[in-house]
């Protein structure tokens, strides 16, 4: 599902720019997805690969994990929940 469908974004054009790179990252990494007959979670591979990429380590390496695991989770829930091709 693209990006722009889910409600959290049709109800917001931006998001806060406190943010954006957050958003960003999401965007990129949620294309490391395993292909398989269901949506799987982003690697935990590719959130580190991205972070050491962008120096991001530390407290701020844990956060951003998180954070990137909480969209990862909300979003496949959201397509879970709405899918109508009958697959889970």
């Amino acid at each position: 599902m693209p990006l722009d469908q889910l409600p959290c974004v049709v109800s917001r054009v931006d998001p806060p720019d406190h943010c954006r790179f957050e958003w960003q990252a999401f965007a990129e990494l949620r294309t490391d997805r395993p292909v398989g007959l269901d949506l799987g979670a982003i690697p935990w591979s590719a959130i580190n690969a991205f972070a050491l990429r962008h120096e991001i380590i530390g407290e701020e390496f844990d956060r951003f994990a998180r954070l990137i695991r909480a969209l990862d989770i909300a979003e496949r829930l959201y397509i879970r929940e709405h899918n109508t091709s009958g697959n889970s």
